[in-house]
């Protein structure tokens, strides 16, 4: 009886040991896994720290200093009180908001695009590479052949007072609102592309169902477009606005550049080029610090703002 026990004894010993060191082996193994982990996501992590995180750190010290690129000085709040008071800021927000505004003109072209080559009209495989090649080729590119043709002498003037209509001729560049216009055309042709682009991959995951059950129960195109495919299209839509949005704000630099050099004036300068300007051509790189951290909040709020306006939407 008792050797009875003893073996029983022994057995649930051996199955408490057994549970122990498998309970042991699994959490070694966590372990294991965890640190692979960290140790595979730290050349990742040093190379964001000190391309991206360093060097907003330093942006954010030398907007308080005045800083030539070797000395620095600190002078706490003087660049911000220097960017609001001298109402330059307004200006370049004015400039940054018209770019804004055309916008909703360029998604409502690529939308409509993007639909007539989903349908396939004819001709569609050609159209797509016609729409989708600018969008390959370099800003400054663009740029330069953009003013080639708006310049006073330029090919649009030419072909006007060829058809005799030369009294329409003037120099696009030298003027804002015309400058504008060739800003905002430039900008429509390098877009088109990248919005045809991501609209067709966001039709092609709607069911055709649903188009055809829209257009059996009689909507016409138009409406199919406004109340079938836009509100399903709603997370590409997004995508476009915020993408399109940190555009406008920090990539125009090379179009008007390229174009207009941000004038007549400062008539056409947004705020990534007054950045630019007053680092590398004023040598005021404490004061640009300044500037780059107000577009870095700026940019953030706006597209936070609108993520959540989009949101809502969708939820609605």
């Amino acid at each position: 009886m008792n050797a009875l026990k003893e073996t029983e004894q022994v057995g649930v010993r051996t199955a408490s040991v057994k549970v122990v060191t498998s309970r042991t082996s699994r959490m070694t193994l966590r372990r294991k896994e965890i640190l692979t982990a960290f140790l595979s996501l730290l050349p990742a992590f040093f190379l964001i720290a000190a391309l991206m995180w360093y060097p907003l750190a330093t942006a954010v010290y030398h907007s308080f200093t005045q800083w030539d690129g070797l000395n620095t000085t600190w002078i706490g709040l003087r660049n911000y009180i220097d960017i609001f008071t001298s109402g330059q800021l307004w200006l370049l927000l004015r400039n940054n908001f018209i770019f804004l505004l055309s916008i909703p003109g360029i998604l409502i072209i690529s939308l409509i695009v993007s639909v007539l080559l989903f349908e396939e009209v004819p001709g569609w495989k050609f159209f797509r590479s016609v729409y989708y090649l600018p969008t390959i080729l370099s800003a400054v590119v663009v740029g330069f052949l953009m003013q080639a043709l708006f310049s006073s002498e330029g090919a649009v003037n030419e072909a006007l007072k060829a058809i005799g209509l030369g009294a329409l001729a003037q120099p696009w560049i030298n003027a804002a609102p015309t400058a504008f216009l060739v800003l905002i055309l430039a900008f429509y042709w390098q877009t088109l592309g990248q919005g045809v682009l991501i609209f067709l991959s966001g039709l092609s995951a709607i069911s055709t169902e649903l188009i055809e059950a829209a257009r059996i129960d009689g909507a016409s195109w138009w409406q199919r477009l406004f109340r079938v495919i836009f509100p399903l299209l709603a997370p590409a839509i997004s995508y476009f606005m915020v993408t399109n949005i940190i555009y406008i704000f920090i990539g125009l630099f090379a179009l008007v550049y390229s174009i207009t050099r941000g004038g007549p004036g400062y008539e056409t300068t947004p705020i990534d080029y007054m950045i630019y300007i007053k680092a590398f051509e004023a040598g005021d790189l404490g004061y640009a610090s300044a500037l780059s951290v107000i577009l870095l909040i700026l940019v953030s709020a706006v597209c936070w703002l609108q993520v959540k306006a989009l949101d809502t939407m969708a939820a609605d």
